[in-house]
């Protein structure tokens, strides 16, 4: 069994909605490529185009909430600060950098 496989269909299919189109229309095609057995196929066919889609959107939403909270709270929009410390006539000022 390729469990990894399988998440990687279901983690594109929820990110993905021309993927996610492709697998609701033609779950053979779309699964060409992955190494998934015929059981895992079957699996992957029985889950509801519905389902998806509302998982999908509800997922999107956060990620889009997360991203505005994180930029508008955070520091700087999930950009990594740098470290500076001033130097004047070779010494430091302000102590050790972290």
């Amino acid at each position: 069994m390729s469990r990894e496989a399988v998440q990687v269909v279901i983690g594109k299919a929820v990110t993905d909605s021309k993927f996610r189109e492709a697998l609701f229309a033609n779950p053979e095609k779309a699964l060409t490529g992955y190494d998934l057995t015929q059981d895992e196929i079957a699996a992957l066919k029985t889950i509801d185009a519905e389902s998806m889609e509302s998982l999908a959107g509800s997922l999107d939403e956060r990620i889009s909430k997360a991203f505005i909270i994180g930029w508008q709270v955070g520091d700087g929009g999930g950009r990594p600060k740098r470290a500076t410390r001033k130097v004047t006539r070779g010494k430091r000022i302000g102590g050790p950098m972290p």
